[in-house]
Parts: C-alpha cells; sequence; structure tokens
C-alpha cells in the first residue's frame, strides 16, 4: 500500500502546495503558506462557518478542510530522530 507526501515549497509570489495519500482515504490537496502551514480561503471558511449546524460540526469540518484525519495516518512515517540525516529520495528545481 502507497503512502506518500509532497510539499512544493512556497516562491516568491507563489503559494506552496501540500499532496497526502493514504489508501484508506484517498488524495488531499491543500494550498501551503511561508511557513508550511495549510491555507484556507476566505470563502472556504465563510461556507464552512455558515454550513456548520453545531461548534462540533465546525470543529469536524475544518478538520477535513486542513487534512487533519490524513495528517494523522502519515505522521508515523515522519518520525525521525534528532540528528538524523534526512534522505531525499528525489529532488526537482
Amino acid at each position: 500500500m502507497v503512502r506518500f507526501e509532497v510539499t512544493e515549497e512556497p516562491s516568491a509570489g507563489v503559494d506552496g502546495e501540500r499532496f497526502m495519500h493514504v489508501p484508506s482515504r484517498g488524495l488531499f490537496r491543500a494550498t501551503t503558506g511561508a511557513a508550511g502551514d495549510i491555507q484556507i480561503g476566505e470563502d472556504r471558511l465563510r461556507t464552512l462557518i455558515a454550513s456548520a449546524r453545531t461548534p462540533e460540526a465546525l470543529a469536524f469540518a475544518l478538520d477535513a478542510a486542513m487534512g487533519t484525519e490524513w495528517d494523522q495516518e502519515l505522521e508515523p512515517y515522519r518520525y525521525a530522530a534528532e540528528g538524523a540525516p534526512v534522505t531525499l529520495l528525489t529532488r526537482a528545481g
């Protein structure tokens, strides 16, 4: 089963992107800012707020918009001990 996370770093005038895939959920894509945080646009936030019937529903919708479930499933694969070397399998750019 293939799991992956691909991040395009932002550059001058261009937001970055993060793609996450886990077999049980499929593909998730989000825009990222300069610090690597997922960005949710104003219109999308307004829609999430307007459509949420309860605070819990809003929290669930925000988690979905941020890819929290994908993030949680991929977290065990991100572990690296302090000082451990980082291996880049491919570097484009």
